[in-house]
């Protein structure tokens, strides 16, 4: 077995590992959600924030609207007292009626403080439903995102686990040194251990390549790596027939 029917067997391990590479990638280049998912809990603190600023201008307005209502059903009382005829001492009407001017004092100051109370309510209520609504659409394209992520990388494993018995199947048929010098090579250096030129490029880092590595690739006789990137490389005439050229990696 010839060194070129060696790396002719070994470039079909790295056109499939391309492909297993190439997929790998695509994986990690999914979006992980996790931008999305940071959006939607600070929005989900902010909406509970909002709720509990809500809740608490609601119970002080309702306290107060208690407080109102209290004092009222006091003032119909003297109202009612003042004006029955029942009491005709002076005094005693004279104090009875600065009873009533001092409770209509007193709901005019609490129904300021209501209406106060009421626009609070409503500017919380505003807010908390702006924030829902900004939840709601946060969190739905967090779940929307993680779904395609989730679905694509389930196709392309499945097209990964697809292709590993035909790799296996490759690399069974390399020379088992000449396989792990190119794996060890492959791992560092993005996933392509081995490039087959036909001309003067490297295809895998495309620099020019000497005319000394060229001279050894036609030769065919010894292993030749690029002077550049280290990967092994491979002239495309020693497996192509002639006038057919292969630049793929």
């Amino acid at each position: 077995m010839t060194l070129v029917d060696e790396l002719a067997k070994l470039h079909e391990v790295q056109k499939i590992d391309a492909q297993i590479y190439q997929r790998e990638q695509a994986i990690k280049a999914l979006d992980s959600g996790n931008l999305l998912k940071q959006k939607a809990i600070e929005l989900m603190k902010q909406h509970e924030a909002a709720k509990a600023e809500l809740q608490k201008a609601e119970a002080a307005l309702c306290n107060r609207e208690l407080e109102l209502k209290g004092v009222e059903q006091k003032r119909a009382v003297v109202h009612e007292k003042l004006y029955s005829g029942r009491i005709t001492n002076p005094k005693e009407l004279g104090d009875i009626e600065k009873d009533e001017q001092m409770l209509d004092a007193q709901i005019r100051q609490i129904e300021e403080v209501v209406l106060e109370l009421m626009q609070q309510a409503e500017d919380a209520r505003t807010t908390e439903a702006k924030l829902h609504g900004e939840f709601d659409a946060a969190k739905r394209k967090w779940q929307e995102t993680m779904g395609r992520t989730q679905t694509e990388t389930a196709r392309l494993e499945k097209e990964i686990a697809a292709l590993r018995p035909e790799r296996d199947q490759h690399a069974a048929q390399v020379e088992k040194p000449l396989l792990r010098r190119y794996d060890d090579i492959r791992q560092r250096r993005e996933g392509i251990g081995m490039a087959m030129t036909a001309n003067d490029m490297c295809p895998a880092c495309h620099i020019k390549l000497t005319p000394q590595v060229l001279h050894r690739l036609r030769e065919g006789e010894d292993l030749t790596f690029c002077e550049n990137c280290a990967r092994i490389l491979a002239w495309a005439f020693h497996k192509l027939p002639a006038n057919e050229e292969e630049d793929s990696v």
